[in-house]
């Protein structure tokens, strides 16, 4: 069976779903002193340590100039370090350093408080909802397949 949703309904859901992950995001980056674009690298390279600037680009779908201020913003911070790659001297890997390490570390936590705060109103049918979707968001707004 096709699900079925009339375009109005779906924009205004997404809408606000929007709204409320730009207004969570906007909180964080007042509260670190980060812009979205550097939450997202720090947590990326916690994940992917000694990425390359083309392969964060990639990630991040933004221009290697683009990406290149943010990681300078980041390094000036000391929260990141760049280094040539032994093999490949063309290519610049990152490297989350402690002080990044602690406030992803930081970041993290403050997310993770939240959210559980915020779930403990949720009965288990709505938790196990909130899951599904968080697991499958990937999925429902890919676009890779698109031209």
């Amino acid at each position: 069976m096709e699900p079925e949703l009339p375009k109005k309904e779906l924009d205004e859901l997404l809408f606000q779903a929007l709204r409320a992950v730009y207004r969570f995001e906007r909180v964080k980056m007042s509260r670190f002193g980060l812009s979205y674009e550097g939450i997202f690298l720090l947590q990326h390279l916690r994940r992917h340590s000694k990425s390359s600037m083309s392969e964060i680009a990639q990630e991040m779908r933004s221009p290697v100039s683009t990406v290149t201020r943010i990681v300078d913003r980041l390094e000036k911070k000391g929260f990141i370090s760049r280094m040539r790659d032994k093999k490949d001297l063309r290519i610049t890997r990152l490297f989350l350093e402690p002080v990044g390490e602690t406030v992803v570390k930081e970041i993290e936590k403050h997310t993770y408080q939240v959210l559980m705060e915020n779930l403990k109103g949720f009965d288990n049918r709505d938790f196990d909802c909130f899951i599904k979707t968080a697991m499958n968001i990937g999925k429902l707004l890919d676009t890779t397949s698109l031209p």
